[in-house]
């Protein structure tokens, strides 16, 4: 037995990291799974079993891992070139053995989020994009500095939500987690902080010339 780590792709509830963005490392206190946004820590206990996964035959063969963390996206796969069934005989190889209890596996439960945030996230998003619309420069229309608002809000919103509870309890059902949604938050991040760049460098470099 021996601790083995293997790189590949992984989905994480409806958010999908393809390869080589995920990384599986199992040894026999637990399992964990680290993608570029987020790492998720299993021990034996906490999963039901290991799971051959095909959506599309030769193109996305994967392993779930059927678990009974509630506080985790119920559907976790680890995409991995070659066969699946390969892969989770090197995890038991290891020392990985799944022990959770039969039938205390977590099953789909909906989205998390609340109705009214999602609402009210379309309604703050559109209207920033509404109130810092393009001004005038020259003859043509140009964005000002503020419209880069709705992008900033969105940042603001991944990360103020994965650390305030207040904004968890406005945002999330009742009895859900924010480990449910930190991989679609830090995505929310990651693509908003990406756009912010570039759009501020094209912004100051039109300022500039």
């Amino acid at each position: 037995m021996g601790e083995i780590n293997v790189t590949g792709g992984a989905r994480i509830g409806f958010v999908n990291a393809t390869w080589p963005l995920a990384k599986l490392v199992a040894s026999p206190l637990g399992l964990r799974l680290t993608c570029v946004l987020d790492t998720y820590h299993f021990v034996p206990t906490d999963v039901v079993s290991l799971e051959r996964y095909r959506s599309i035959p030769l193109f996305t063969n994967g392993v779930r891992i059927v678990h009974a963390r509630p506080d985790y996206p119920w559907k976790i796969i680890f995409w991995c070139f070659g066969s699946p069934d390969e892969l989770i005989s090197r995890i038991r190889e290891a020392g990985f053995m799944p022990s959770a209890i039969a039938g205390s596996e977590i099953q789909s439960r909906g989205i998390p989020f609340r109705w009214g945030a999602i609402l009210a996230f379309i309604l703050i998003w559109s209207g920033l994009f509404l109130l810092f619309s393009p001004v005038p420069h020259g003859s043509m229309n140009k964005p000002g500095a503020f419209a880069l608002a709705p992008l900033l809000f969105a940042f603001l919103i991944g990360w103020g939500t994965k650390g305030s509870v207040i904004l968890q309890k406005i945002i999330l059902k009742d009895t859900r987690s924010v480990n449910e949604i930190k991989s679609f938050l830090s995505l929310i991040q990651t693509v908003s902080a990406l756009l912010l760049v570039i759009f501020a460098v094209l912004l100051l470099t039109d300022a500039l010339s």
